[in-house]
């Protein structure tokens, strides 16, 4: 992993979708590609087979594809794909090939070139993404010129997924529906509300910024197959409690004795109440291995999971480095505190956090891995 790459992903959070139409909210692509990632998730534990190690790869190819193209309106991307596709895929490439290793430079390149099951749930969760953000945007636009054609588009390109259970399901607009829509208002609670940041970013762009480092970390290490797997989905739902909760921020977490203890209990209320509930049964019983207990080191076993105390002792087996995760999630808040102080906003709080996290981890490894040469400005230099 590289700065260049890390910075990549992060300008995300600054893409702005929809903007030649009027909308109540800003909405930012890393936002919708969190959302499409949770429900190909879903859609994909709906099927047989499939290779989600590939999904996830083809996902981040995607997150990477969409950086440098930044939010082209469908038409438009359409239109150059049809006319232009092979020269638009090299642009690309050509922009990326310098900062991702091999494995994923293969995904980027068949991106837009495979119609494998795992790429199709992908597509039809980026139409189940879209037409979400654009039924808030509906009744605030609905006046405006194309509209109704956009609207008319949406709903004809997601009919092309109807061989899909999972979008089969989700277009009844009942149970498995609302779980969506709980993750999708996580894009509405900003992160660190006690100072101002540029770019903001949300709880649920923080989620797949989180499990996209979570993915590459355990790469880094040499991690198996099972453990990119469910590092990276602990990542992604890794604040899904604060749907519920709202991000309480970490001054007050540590400041009040106790505090902490009791928000952990009253989420896990929540996760048995509220949440699972709510989920698609395929995923039930994962989904609370995922969000409980959620940077626990973890060894999965056939009624849940067992904690273990060191990371280490997890190598090579069916298992969650919540340590990990936890490293990943403190990245994530190192990245945006210090992005939005180069970019000129140097609150005392952004400077303390970054200062916070430098000492925490300049002494800490995992695996393999010498977090210092992350929790570092210089690391972003080059």
């Amino acid at each position: 992993m590289n700065a260049k790459l890390v910075k990549l992903i992060f300008t995300t959070a600054s893409i702005e979708r929809w903007n030649d139409i009027p909308r109540p909210l800003r909405f930012m692509e890393l936002d919708k590609q969190a959302h499409e990632m949770i429900i190909a998730y879903i859609l994909g534990h709906y099927e047989k087979k499939i290779d989600f190690i590939k999904l996830i790869n083809l996902a981040i190819a995607g997150l990477l594809y969409r950086a440098v193209l930044t939010d082209l309106k469908s038409p438009v991307y359409k239109y150059l794909r049809k006319h232009k596709g092979k020269e638009l895929d090299e642009f690309v490439i050509n922009n990326l090939k310098s900062i991702v290793d091999d494995e994923l430079l293969e995904y980027i390149e068949i991106y837009n070139n495979t119609n494998c099951k795992e790429r199709r749930i992908l597509k039809a969760a980026s139409y189940l993404a879209s037409k979400w953000e654009f039924d808030f945007i509906y009744n605030f636009a609905k006046d405006s010129y194309g509209i109704e054609e956009i609207k008319k588009s949406l709903e004809d390109e997601l009919e092309d997924y109807y061989d899909l259970e999972g979008v089969r399901i989700l277009a009844l607009k009942r149970k498995a529906y609302d779980f969506i829509s709980l993750c999708g208002n996580l894009r509405f609670q900003k992160r660190w509300a006690n100072t101002p940041r540029v770019p903001e970013t949300s709880v649920l762009g923080h989620m797949l910024f989180v499990a996209v480092m979570s993915f590459l970390f355990t790469k880094e290490y040499g991690g198996n197959p099972h453990k990119l797997y469910y590092n990276f989905f602990t990542g992604l739902f890794h604040d899904l409690p604060e749907a519920l909760t709202r991000d309480i921020i970490a001054p007050v977490k540590q400041g009040v004795a106790g505090l902490d203890e009791i928000l952990k209990d009253y989420e896990n209320m929540l996760i048995e109440e509220k949440i699972l509930p709510l989920a698609p049964l395929p995923i039930q019983k994962e989904l609370k291995i995922l969000i409980t207990d959620e940077f626990a080191n973890k060894l999965i076993t056939e009624n849940g999971y067992k904690k273990v105390d060191i990371a280490e002792d997890l190598l090579g087996t069916k298992g969650i480095d919540g340590s990990l995760v936890k490293a990943a999630d403190h990245f994530a808040a190192f990245v945006e505190a210090l992005m939005s102080i180069k970019h000129g906003i140097k609150s005392p709080e952004l400077i303390n956090a970054v200062e916070y996290l430098k000492n925490r981890y300049k002494n800490k490894k995992i695996f393999s891995i010498e977090l210092k040469n992350y929790f570092n400005e210089r690391f972003f230099d080059e």
